[in-house]
């Protein structure tokens, strides 16, 4: 069992729990959020339809837990499970943790995500993707996504980078983050 490190409310820790234990009872809890971006370009990954939590919705590049025994920086495993991507630790720009809270009826994620940017360029044939966790990768030009976080447009089009197909999405076809996280990423993005 998967074991998290559990934290009050202004980012103290305070014991160790299992994921299901954190996400059941609403404890705060770290996350890493690791958004790619290539030029004019933000990377959006489409969930695998076999997720437990929210499949086939369009979410962060790659995002992840960090288990108890990890640092921050080590839970950046998670851009090459997922995404088959080494980070070259030379280009990430650390932007710091924005609380985010997803609130369902059996689901209380609180999480301190630890948001990165990643700039470099990318093929397609870089992304070997982790099948059960992520169906595909898209871009969507950067100045709309920006757009769309800061809640200025209510749709974007975006492209997935092997098969060229394109498709128009809102927030409503994203992992249900807070407002005020998708404006903080949107600040991140234009600095």
């Amino acid at each position: 069992m998967e074991e998290i490190k559990i934290f009050d409310e202004n980012y103290t820790y305070l014991r160790n729990e299992s994921r299901d234990t954190a996400h059941r009872e609403g404890h705060w809890h770290e996350t890493i959020h690791c958004w790619l971006i290539d030029g004019q370009s933000v990377y959006l990954q489409k969930r695998s339809c076999e997720k437990k939590d929210f499949p086939s919705l369009f979410d962060i590049t790659a995002a992840g837990h960090i288990l108890a025994d990890e640092t921050v920086e080590d839970g950046l495993r998670e851009v090459n499970e997922e995404l088959g991507i080494d980070v070259d630790h030379t280009k990430l720009q650390a932007q710091g943790a924005v609380k985010d809270i997803i609130e369902l009826p059996d689901f209380h994620d609180y999480e301190f995500a630890n948001v990165f940017l990643y700039e470099d360029t990318f093929a397609p044939a870089d992304f070997v993707l982790q099948k059960d966790e992520v169906e595909g990768i898209y871009t969507v030009r950067k100045d709309l996504f920006i757009q769309l976080c800061s809640q200025e447009i209510r749709k974007v089009t975006c492209q997935n980078i092997r098969s060229g197909e394109s498709t128009d999405i809102g927030l409503e076809h994203f992992v249900p983050h807070e407002a005020s996280y998708f404006k903080q990423i949107a600040v991140f993005l234009t600095t």
